[in-house]
């Protein structure tokens, strides 16, 4: 997905496939290789899954609290949406296509190997997604300018984004650890 012009449908088909690419990535995974880590100091794909849950649970209130205004203080108007330019460069930054590590912050740190269970955080993850779609489709229903509704950043409170920017970096970021859950699928099943 282009990270500078989105439509409700963009968005929607994107959190609707990342459940089916979360469930494709680990239906045929048992829970040895599903937290086996490539390094000490890597993820295995239970935590990258993990580390998307609480990232994206990080963004959720935001987005909620951005929506939950009252009606005639909520932007009206239509698609596409793009993100100001500072936004557009962190979602290429949280892309697949950015090939530089990005360090975590604490608040997206995942729970250790050890405390993940690989049914609970796919189920989590899917509620997560699902959460998505429904603020979405609320948003399509009556029509909410993504880009002129605000909210804050979930990590610097003092910098406002709109809400296309979340569903922007939400949507970029899982893309970029599916790719990670990829090689590790592929390294550890072909052993």
């Amino acid at each position: 997905m282009k990270n500078s012009s989105y439509t409700y449908d963009n968005f929607l088909d994107a959190f609707e496939q990342a459940k089916g690419t979360a469930k494709e990535l680990t239906q045929s995974v048992d829970q040895a290789v599903f937290l086996r880590k490539p390094a000490a100091d890597k993820w295995c794909m239970g935590e990258i899954l993990n580390h998307l849950v609480q990232a994206g649970n990080e963004y959720l209130p935001q987005i909620k609290k951005g929506l939950n205004k009252p009606d005639e203080d909520l932007a009206k108007g239509g698609e596409p949406f793009t993100p100001n330019f500072f936004f557009r460069w962190f979602i290429h930054v949280v892309s697949p296509q950015y090939k530089r590590a990005v360090p975590t912050i604490k608040p997206f740190e995942p729970k250790s190997a050890a405390d993940i269970n690989q049914e609970e955080v796919l189920a989590d993850f899917f509620t997560l997604q699902d959460e998505f779609i429904h603020l979405i489709k609320k948003a399509k229903l009556e029509q909410l300018n993504l880009d002129r509704i605000k909210t804050r950043n979930p990590i610097v409170k003092f910098v406002p984004m709109s809400l296309t920017a979340c569903f922007g970096v939400q949507e970029a970021h899982q893309r970029r650890h599916f790719e990670q859950m990829k090689e590790l699928k592929e390294r550890f099943t072909e052993d």
